[in-house]
């Protein structure tokens, strides 16, 4: 019976684990829905949330492809490929972000309005 214990007790700490993620995204979530449209972190959060739906609905489209023969290899094939390569712009923009940051707008002083446009005058010829 110790071993079913220790089994137990593991599915026990794994199962608190997973709620306690749960718990600490549903709060991640409504702090950033809460933030302004231009906030950086706003915008890699979002980012990052679509990359990680992404990948969980290529795992979750992936069962149900298996048993298709043909279809499953090149699952198998492209599906990490097309991963790889969204998560890689991911990093990419994450790492360009913070180098390239927008520096804060500084006012224009103001322009003193142009000078109104006079009419051509005719040249006259010399003899």
């Amino acid at each position: 019976m110790g071993l079913l214990s220790t089994v137990a007790d593991i599915i026990r700490d794994l199962l608190i684990f997973v709620v306690a993620m749960t718990a600490l995204l549903i709060v991640l979530i409504v702090v950033v829905s809460r933030m302004p449209d231009d906030n950086p972190l706003k915008r890699i959060l979002s980012a990052l949330s679509y990359r990680i739906g992404a990948t969980a609905a290529a795992g979750a489209v992936a069962i149900p492809i298996e048993p298709i023969p043909g279809l499953d290899g090149l699952y198998d094939i492209a599906v990490p490929i097309v991963l790889i390569w969204y998560w890689y712009t991911f990093f990419r923009d994450v790492i360009r972000g913070k180098s390239h940051a927008p520096q804060p707008q500084q006012p224009h002083p103001p322009q003193s309005p142009a000078p109104p446009l006079q009419p051509p005058q005719k040249q006259i010829a010399h003899d």
